[in-house]
């Protein structure tokens, strides 16, 4: 059976919500700047091993690849958590919003019912 819905505890749960979606947000912005700092690292690298290397320029692709396979590696591992992490967000969200609705929903149930001042 589903815990009673009071407006105490929607506001509580979209409280709980809010600071969930504050601390992703914090957490993105710096997945953000680690994926764009090594995705950084990663190019110049590749661009570094590419110029240093010799052969035909599909050979010297190749080989700046290889070198720096570690470096474009770690790039694209951090730019899954920006992804993941813009995702969690969406999902907050959407349960917010939900909430909201909830909470409205609620709202009109109690309006709807008898009130006695008196009593």
């Amino acid at each position: 059976m589903s815990e009673q819905l009071t407006p105490r505890s929607v506001v509580q749960n979209l409280a709980e919500l809010a600071r969930a979606l504050d601390h992703t947000v914090t957490l993105l912005k710096e997945a953000d700047l680690e994926a764009t700092l090594a995705r950084h690292a990663a190019d110049v690298a590749e661009s570094t091993a590419f110029l240093s290397a010799e052969g035909s320029v599909e050979m010297r692709k190749h080989k700046a690849r290889l070198a720096t396979d570690k470096l474009e590696g770690d790039a694209l591992q951090k730019e899954a958590v920006v992804r993941f992490l813009r995702q969690k967000i969406n999902a907050v969200s959407v349960r917010i919003e939900v909430g909201r609705s909830m909470s409205s929903a609620l709202k009109a149930e109690l309006a709807a019912l008898p009130y006695d001042q008196q009593g």
